[in-house]
């Protein structure tokens, strides 16, 4: 009776066997016939996993990649044509997957590799991207920020200067008491805040210390020197990164905050406003209410 058993166990192995190839044959006879009526072009795909951190030369040489015939329609604007030319140098930026098509930025630099930027991006439990900017001394607080400080980002943007005779033009009135300045708008920009207490990824090509070996953080720092200490990376979400290429760059301001600065909305400032704040009592200082008044 066991051997009855046996024998079924055995001849239905077989079939299932037959039938699993019966099958792989047609899919594969019909994705040929597919293919065959299309244009195909060649890309290169991942034939075993790629780690982070392995040099495309090893991938190459190791047969980690092979080339592909895949439709036209299928073939990614930035797939890799000449991985020996275009990798040259480069290393796997993350984990690549088996019949992962290779693409311009799989293969980065080992310099971004062993900074940890990636790692970075992904810390966040929300999607992070970088935006970066230029600005100048004034906007850069002096050029005395580092990776890892947080800053305020302010918009600035002058005013249009009303023509003369427009409605809301205010004349300095003489009066025997002095200048009547009561009609007179001081405001000749408008500045609003953008985004508050945004993390600084980089400066140029300095990266905050922990991200790199201590050689790193010296060529860094050397680098830091004699680089663009007005190119600001930041490190915000997608929403934030679109945000702020609409607005437009070219008039950003940054404001250095603690890191333990607590974001608050900040409304627009009044521009029809005529009363400065060292004109009024309750704002004299930036600080609020006079403190000389608690002073015995």
């Amino acid at each position: 009776m066991n051997s009855r058993r046996a024998i079924i166990l055995i001849v239905a192995i077989a079939v299932g066997a037959l039938a699993t190839a019966a099958l792989f044959s047609y899919t594969r006879n019909l994705e040929d016939s597919v293919y065959a009526e299309q244009e195909t072009a060649e890309v290169w795909v991942v034939t075993q996993p790629i780690p982070k951190g392995t040099s495309a030369e090893r991938a190459i040489s190791e047969g980690f990649i092979a080339p592909a015939e895949v439709p036209v329609a299928l073939k990614p604007g930035t797939s890799i044509a000449d991985p020996a030319n275009e990798l040259q140098g480069l290393v796997a930026v993350i984990d690549l997957p088996i019949n992962h098509t290779l693409v311009v930025g799989n293969f980065v630099a080992p310099s971004v590799v062993a900074t940890g930027i990636t790692d970075r991006l992904k810390e966040s439990e929300e999607p992070m991207v970088t935006v970066t900017f230029t600005v100048d001394q004034v906007g850069g607080v002096a050029y005395l920020l580092e990776p890892g400080d947080f800053v305020n980002v302010l918009y600035r943007y002058p005013l249009e200067e009303a023509e003369e005779g427009d409605e809301g033009e205010a004349d300095i009135v003489i009066t025997e008491e002095g200048t009547d300045r009561s009609n007179t708008v001081p405001y000749n920009f408008d500045a609003r805040y953008v985004y508050q207490r945004a993390e600084i990824l980089a400066i140029d090509k300095d990266l905050p210390a922990d991200l790199g070996d201590e050689a790193a953080e010296g060529d860094a720092a050397a680098a830091a020197v004699a680089g663009n200490r007005g190119l600001i990376t930041l490190l915000v979400p997608p929403e934030a990164a679109q945000e702020l290429l609409s607005i437009g760059i070219d008039n950003l301001y940054l404001s250095l905050v603690p890191p333990t600065y607590v974001p608050e909305a900040i409304a627009p400032l009044d521009l029809g406003e005529t009363v400065l704040p060292g004109e009024d009592g309750e704002r004299l200082t930036p600080y609020g209410p006079n403190p000389q008044a608690d002073v015995e």
